[in-house]
This record gives C-alpha cells, sequence and structure tokens, in this order.
C-alpha cells in the first residue's frame, strides 16, 4: 500500500494562504491564485494526514468518512470544517464530490499575529484544535464568501479571510460540535507516522476484513508494544477502537439507507455475532440498531449518517488490543 502525505507548498510571494478547490476528487485539485489563475496540483485529503497548516474545508457535496483526531462518522456535504495545525484528519471515501479548502500557517511570530485584533480570534484558534464542525447557516455563509475569493484580487482575497474567521469566532459555541475529544501534538514526518497511516487505510478501506494482528503488525512495521504505545498517540484510539468505530459508523449508514436486515448489516461490516454488535452498538450510540433505526425513521430527521452535526456520543470502552 503506498503513503500519501499531503506537503502543503508555501503560498506564492504575496500570498500568506492557499485557496484549493476540487471538483470531483481529493487527488485532482486546483489552486486557486488571485484573479481567477488555476494551478492543478495533487492532493491526499482522503488519506489520513496532518500538516502544520490550520485547514478551513467546505465540502459542497459529497459522502464519507471523517476521521478528526479521535472522532469517526459518516457524513455527507454540505459541511463546513475548521482544523487546527497538526490535527490528524482524513476525508475517507469522498468521490464525485466538490469543495473549498483554505489553508494557513500563522504562527505566533507571525506578523498577523502581532495586529491587536487578532485577540479576538484567540479562542477560535484554540478550539480549532479538535476541529470544529460549523451548522449550516454558517457553512452557507462562509462558502459564498469562499467562492468570492476564487476572483478576487490578493487584498481582497485577504479581507475575505479575514471576515470569515471573524465571522467563525463570533459563533456561539452551541452553534459549532466541537470532533475530537482530546488534543493532538504531533509533528509531520514523525517517525512511526508512515506505518500507522498505513494500518488507518487499510481499516477505512477494508473494514469488514477478519481482524488480525499479525497482520496488522506486518503492515505497520512495529512490534506489538510500539504499535499499541503510537496507534494510540497518532489517534487516541487502541486499534480495536478504531475499528470498531469504522464498523460501527458504517453499519449505520446502512441501517440508516437501505433495508437490509440488522443481522444482515452487522455481518457485512465485519461483526461475526450479533449479540456483540448489539452490545457495541448500543454503547457508541446509545440505542439498539432496531431502535435507531425505528427512531430515524419516524423522525425523519438527518443525523450523522446525511452530514448533520451528531450530539455526542459515549466512547467505546476501552479494551486494548495489545493485551
Amino acid at each position: 500500500m503506498s503513503i500519501h502525505v499531503e506537503t502543503v507548498s508555501a503560498p506564492p510571494a504575496g500570498q500568506c494562504f492557499r485557496l484549493l478547490q476540487w471538483r470531483d476528487n481529493l487527488q485532482e485539485v486546483d489552486y486557486c491564485e488571485a484573479l481567477g489563475n488555476t494551478t492543478r496540483i495533487h492532493g491526499a485529503g482522503d488519506h489520513w494526514h496532518l500538516h502544520k497548516e490550520m485547514e478551513l474545508t467546505w465540502i459542497e457535496h459529497g459522502r464519507g468518512t471523517r476521521v478528526v483526531g479521535d472522532h469517526i462518522a459518516q457524513f455527507s456535504g454540505p459541511e463546513l470544517v475548521l482544523l487546527g495545525a497538526q490535527l490528524p484528519h482524513c476525508w475517507h471515501g469522498l468521490k464525485h464530490s466538490s469543495g473549498l479548502a483554505l489553508q494557513f500557517y500563522w504562527p505566533l511570530n507571525h506578523p498577523i499575529r502581532a495586529l491587536p485584533e487578532f485577540a479576538t480570534l484567540q479562542t477560535l484558534w484554540e478550539n480549532s484544535g479538535r476541529g470544529l464542525l460549523f451548522g449550516a447557516g454558517t457553512a452557507r455563509s462562509v462558502a459564498a464568501a469562499m467562492k468570492e475569493m476564487l476572483t478576487a484580487s490578493a487584498p481582497v482575497r485577504l479581507g475575505l479571510l479575514l471576515e470569515i474567521l471573524g465571522e467563525l469566532a463570533a459563533i456561539p459555541a452551541q452553534q459549532s460540535q466541537q470532533l475530537s475529544h482530546q488534543d493532538f501534538s504531533l509533528s509531520t514526518g514523525a517517525r512511526h507516522q508512515p506505518g500507522i497511516q498505513r494500518v488507518i487505510q487499510h481499516a477505512l478501506t477494508d473494514y469488514a476484513a477478519p481482524f488480525s494482528m499479525e497482520a496488522t503488525l506486518h503492515l505497520a512495521g512495529m512490534s506489538k508494544a510500539t504499535f499499541a504505545r503510537q496507534f494510540l498517540r497518532f489517534t487516541g484510539l487502541t486499534y480495536t477502537e478504531f475499528l470498531g468505530r469504522v464498523r460501527l459508523d458504517q453499519a449505520r449508514q446502512q441501517l440508516f439507507t437501505t433495508d437490509e436486515t440488522v443481522s444482515g448489516v452487522a455481518f457485512s461490516v465485519g461483526f461475526n455475532h450479533l449479540s456483540h454488535f448489539n452490545r457495541a452498538y448500543r454503547e457508541r450510540f446509545g440505542a439498539t440498531p432496531t431502535e435507531d433505526r425505528g427512531r430515524q425513521n419516524a423522525s425523519g430527521l438527518r443525523n450523522s449518517s446525511t452530514g448533520q452535526a451528531e450530539a455526542p456520543r459515549p466512547p467505546i470502552p476501552r479494551k486494548s488490543d495489545c493485551d
């Protein structure tokens, strides 16, 4: 399995951020300069990665699995997410989609941080460390400004970016959702990152395959003890927890979007015992699969399977996958 590393190159002279656009998939991305000029670059947003830049991503349409820190959930656009620096993330399986992303690296010694007005953005900067998912109204407003940046001059684009950040900073906390339950202090290019990345991509792609610790350790290129320590460091979860969340979120999407039986869904995502699936599902979502599907059908309300900000879910009880 090849390693995908998103290299965020420095913006050209005279610019302090990057605006990216994709129209079908996250590998074919256009770097959008001022006044409508574009350059095609390779993106890796659908592969788990991290970078020093903060990122504001608006997904206009598309469906997949959102991974931000220790957060894993199904989603569909439109949605708007702000990611802090060095926060692991990906939008896995996002095909036939479109959207825009802003990337900017403004560390403490950046001149813009010295402006007194920047103090109003400090809380937004801190909260972005766990990822922030914004509501539909905010997403529409910010998306309009991002689209305006596509053809604007360089000074106007900077003004629009500051306007966007100011709008996000002014939003009451209850109108956004913090995604990851914990902070991450990681560095790009860390020694064990490629091995962890291989394992994560395998879990996201082949989640229904039978679990084998021996095969997982071979893929990671690590000993059992090292893998347990490093996977927890990079994801905030044990591998068993991570794989379990991926399987359960895939199961929830199937329950809400198909007529497949509960047992059929359980087996299709990798569970071998229905009782285990029902118990894990209740622990994750607060209801049995049958209850959850029934409430969804009765309410007709959108939820995490269709992109709406989901209510906080109880974490899967920790069971070490490397005991």
